[in-house]
């Protein structure tokens, strides 16, 4: 069978965004109880927007480009909460990232590397064949 015939034989509505559910221990020690969070991989709009977002006069963002990240590829908690941001006392999820100790930043990039290794930017997302 064909590759194309392979392809073709997958159930569309399968394919989906991956997702994981990570533990932040050190928030989970604060909370007395495991704080999960629920991560999905970026659609390449999504990609698209925070590499434009975070781009100005030519130079690149790296701390935007992980914030900006983390907010589109966490789906629970959202970052978007208004009691969240409330709560910590800022306006935006970007100002709750990188401008209070919510996440460290350690904390902030093991995210943006999960979040980036679901959306296919890890070292397994191709694999070479071999004698093929």
């Amino acid at each position: 069978m064909s590759t194309l015939d392979l392809l073709l034989k997958i159930d569309r509505t399968k394919v989906v965004r991956p997702t994981k559910k990570v533990e932040l221990p050190r928030l989970s020690a604060l909370a007395g109880e495991a704080v999960i969070f629920t991560l999905q991989a970026l659609t390449y709009e999504e990609q698209e927007e925070i590499s434009e977002i975070s781009a100005s006069d030519g130079e690149i963002d790296q701390g935007a480009i992980r914030a900006h990240t983390v907010i589109k590829g966490l789906l629970d908690p959202s970052l978007k909460s208004s009691e969240l941001l409330k709560h910590q006392g800022v306006a935006t999820p970007k100002e709750l990232l990188l401008q209070t100790n919510f996440l460290l930043p350690g904390e902030l990039f093991q995210l943006y590397s999960e979040i980036s290794d679901l959306s296919g930017f890890g070292e397994d997302a191709v694999t070479e064949v071999k004698n093929g």
